[in-house]
Order: C-alpha cells, then sequence, then structure tokens
C-alpha cells in the first residue's frame, strides 16, 4: 500500500493517508470528522469538492453516481447553473484514494 497527500482547503491540514482506501475512513482514522449520515453512498451529507487530483480517485460506483446526480439538480434548481462550473462533487464515503488530492468539504445547504 502505498502513501499518498490527502489536502482540506483553508486549512492547515496536509494527511498522509493510505492509498486506495476511502476519503471517509482515512480522515475518520487520523482524527478529521467530515459530515456523514448514512456512509453508503445514498444521503449525501458527505459531500465533497475535489479541487485537485480528481482522476486520482476510482471512479464512482452506481449509488454514488445516482447520489451526485440527485445533489447537482438539487443545487442547480437553489444556486443555479453556474454554482456548479468549479464542482467535482463526490461523496467521501464512497471516493477512494488512489493519488494525491485537495478537497474540500461541501457545506451549503439544498
Amino acid at each position: 500500500m502505498h502513501i499518498v497527500s490527502l489536502v482540506i482547503e483553508n486549512t492547515e491540514k496536509n494527511f498522509e493517508v493510505n492509498e486506495d482506501e476511502l476519503v471517509w475512513d482515512e480522515l475518520e482514522r487520523l482524527g478529521t470528522k467530515l459530515p456523514a449520515g448514512c456512509l453508503a453512498g445514498s444521503c449525501g451529507t458527505c459531500r465533497i469538492n475535489v479541487l485537485e487530483g480528481l482522476n486520482n480517485l476510482a471512479p464512482k460506483g452506481a449509488v454514488e453516481t445516482e447520489t451526485v446526480n440527485h445533489l447537482m439538480d438539487q443545487y442547480k434548481k437553489k444556486y443555479g447553473e453556474d454554482f456548479l462550473k468549479d464542482k467535482n462533487i463526490r461523496l467521501a464515503c464512497r471516493a477512494r484514494i488512489k493519488g494525491n488530492i485537495k478537497i474540500t468539504p461541501l457545506k451549503e445547504k439544498i
């Protein structure tokens, strides 16, 4: 297993995490809690915006894809198309790390 970097924007935090693990699991292991609900990819509570390294996450599975599509539709309705133009939404409980990434939790209420 390789060690890679996970940075949370606007914090002093740069984590060394294990490749092939889930974002949420690795951050919890290192003492940082992200918002969470079901931890199964259905509720969307753990949504994050991937600022750098989107290609360093494993592709979305069916459940994550469906949940992210639903979240994007809700964001469009509430904030408009422009809100999403710089967003790469993933779910921390489903996003498997394959390399260095930089994220920020999405806290906007929908």
